[in-house]
């Protein structure tokens, strides 16, 4: 007969009989004593034995002989239930894996045991260690990075306190091979010299087709080269390479050059006029052949005979700009250059020099259309957007596209000298660009305090900027007078902008028919599946942020509109964007009776994104690990078409 037969009998004799309501006032039983019975024998059904045998020995200590022969019988039952899970539980002795491979940077790896006083060993070398943590069943691996290109292995034995024993093998992973060298092409003087490459290495390595005329000396990590002198009249050529056992194997170029030949001309420098013309260069050389290279077209070059050259040089057109060329004549070991420079013909005097009519200080106004050209940067591998969608991958960078915009402007046009004018004024810019973001992102979502959601939703989100600030030109201008009425200008100067609204509106959604549950222990997040069900996710998110304030408001629903739009608003750590920004501007126009049209390019050099708030966690969307950035810079450059009139006539 086992041990759960016989508890089974036990437990059947004890409440077989009549229930404890029933009471002998001979044995001076009494009405507590009869409660507290009652509420030991619910106990026990329960499987709550501590708390059962507490309430029995209660009733023993208080003298009442009427309970004393069932409080007997049911804390022996009790003990030897006790007794037998315990026995039961001294029995459990289990590890969550007994391989465990660790690639070559190290690091920490845990190994779950189950069992009762158990203890871990680890033999090897220093590179692998363990911490012991029993209360938790748990056995951190800590290993070492490895910088050999070998495996290396360490065995982890884990006792219980009957005297089983479990193995857990530790494999660390080999570096991959390298083999660097500092450089790989050498050249060398025809009079020989020394030269020293460096070698970076983690295996051992080898030279191989080295030539007499070389010495290759090889040192811990460097190749000492020395060339002999080059007697001969041709080039000398090497191909050495460092070899590994592997086979992995750099191929160094070695090159020493022959003695130079004899070279030299009549004249090395030509200068024509703005009309060309020619002139005859003299060839003084030993080799037995000469050649000249490539020239411009309007450079022409002849031979004439064994040691003369034509240079023929065509009329310089009338661009105010001089030409210059290099003729270079070779041998067969040396080249030399001719420098060539031709003048310039004069510029026709097209352009009055009178000036422009009108008056010396004149005001006007302008109304444009503009080109956002949002230019976003950091240090990171990726930049992101100001929301934070917790991915860090290229499916969160930042794509800004332009929604143009208009501008309007008043200004007062000032002249200082003849054509030379200063055009100073405010100009109110309103402007919008946007950013999209799409595909499949990895989501974590809040459970209850037992589990939480993670998996892959089907994601899109549209970031739509709404920018509105008053910049303040200052330019200097210069005047091409046409007529007494027109005039061609060139503007630039700097330009400090003042931001009055920068808005980011949100609108998207993550939809997944596959989320999955994980356990949350000790308020932790774990990897362990909590059940085997799918969930259906269908979020839908709107939002609004000041980009000049700290406070962004964040609503969104599920598809079944049951949470009625979770407030998600939020307090960020700083502004996202400076107020103050400052920039150049360049511009191009044309005026007519005081009508004009101008093409400009406003480039915004200061940085408007505030490293406080991007260098933090953004503003985050999801509860997934926070991916920061750092170095983030952001400028609004501005193409504008603008047409205005100026009061000036």
């Amino acid at each position: 007969m086992n041990l759960r037969t016989i508890l089974l009998s036990v437990l059947i004799v004890c409440f077989a009989g009549p229930t404890y309501a029933v009471h002998d006032t001979d044995n001076y039983a009494t009405e507590a004593n009869a409660i507290l019975m009652e509420k030991a024998g619910a106990l026990y059904n329960k499987g709550k034995y501590a708390e059962a045998r507490i309430l029995m020995e209660e009733v023993l200590a208080s003298g009442d002989t009427f309970y004393s022969k069932k409080c007997k019988e049911q804390l022996a039952a009790i003990k030897a239930l006790e007794a037998s899970r315990k026995k039961q539980s001294a029995t459990v002795f289990t590890i969550s894996q007994d391989t465990v491979k660790i690639n070559r940077l190290g690091g920490d790896y845990p190994v779950h045991v189950t069992g009762e006083n158990w203890s871990a060993t680890v033999s090897g070398d220093d590179w692998c260690r363990i911490e012991v943590n029993r209360r938790k069943g748990l056995i951190t691996i800590i290993s070492s990075p490895n910088e050999s290109t070998e495996s290396r292995t360490a065995v982890i034995t884990v006792r219980n306190g009957n005297g089983k024993r479990k193995n857990i093998e530790v494999i660390s992973e080999g570096s991959p091979e390298i083999l660097r060298c500092s450089a790989q092409n050498l050249v060398f003087t025809p009079d020989g010299e020394t030269s020293i490459v460096d070698v970076d290495a983690n295996t051992e390595w080898s030279l191989a087709d080295v030539p007499g005329w070389l010495q290759a000396v090889k040192g811990q990590d460097e190749i000492q080269f020395t060339a002999t002198a080059n007697g001969d009249n041709r080039d000398r050529t090497a191909n050495v390479k460092i070899e590994t056992p592997s086979r992995q194997q750099i191929i160094i170029n070695i090159i020493q050059g022959a003695a130079l030949d004899s070279l030299a001309f009549s004249k090395n420098n030509l200068s024509f006029g703005a009309d060309g013309g020619d002139e005859y260069i003299r060839v003084i050389t030993d080799a037995d052949e000469w050649r000249f290279g490539d020239f411009p077209h309007w450079c022409q070059l002849e031979r004439i005979g064994n040691n003369t050259i034509k240079v023929h040089c065509t009329p310089n057109e009338p661009v105010d700009m001089p030409r210059e060329a290099s003729i270079n004549v070779t041998t067969g070991r040396q080249t030399l250059g001719i420098n060539v420079i031709q003048s310039p013909k004069p510029i026709v005097h097209l352009i009055p020099v009178d000036g422009i009519g009108g008056r010396y200080i004149s005001y006007g106004f302008s109304v444009g259309y503009i080109n956002p050209m949002v230019c976003a940067g950091s240090s990171s591998q990726n930049t992101f957007s100001p929301i934070n969608y917790a991915q860090g991958n290229n499916l969160e960078s930042v794509n800004y596209k332009s929604s143009g915009g208009l501008s309007v402007s008043v200004f007062a046009d000032m002249r200082l000298y003849k054509n030379l004018y200063l055009n100073a004024g405010i100009d109110f810019m309103c402007y919008k660009y946007k950013n999209t973001v799409e595909g499949i992102f990895d989501v974590i979502l809040p459970g209850t305090w037992q589990y939480y959601l993670r998996g892959n939703m089907n994601s899109e989100y549209k970031e739509e900027y709404t920018m509105s600030t008053v910049d303040i030109p200052i330019l200097a201008s210069y005047r091409f007078p046409l007529t007494r009425t027109s005039h061609l200008r060139i503007n630039a100067g700097p330009v400090i902008g003042f931001g009055i609204k920068a808005n980011l509106d949100l609108n998207g959604h993550s939809n997944s028919s596959s989320m999955r549950s994980y356990r949350i222990v000790n308020g932790q997040m774990t990897n362990q599946l909590y059940d085997q069900g799918l969930s259906t996710s269908n979020l839908y998110y709107q939002g609004a942020l000041d980009m000049y304030s700290k406070n962004a408001n964040l609503v969104f629903n599920t598809s079944d509109g049951g949470n009625g739009g979770a407030d998600m608003s939020s307090t960020l750590e700083a502004a996202p964007y400076n107020r103050m920004n400052f920039g150049l501007q360049f511009g191009i126009g044309y005026e007519f009776m005081g009508i004009s049209i101008n093409l400009s390019y406003r480039w915004m050099f200061s940085n408007m994104g505030n490293r406080k708030f991007w260098d933090s966690d953004r503003w985050q969307l999801f509860n997934n690990a926070t991916y920061l950035m750092n170095g983030y810079s952001q400028h609004n450059n501005l193409l504008m078409v603008e047409v205005g009139y100026t009061f000036r006539y």
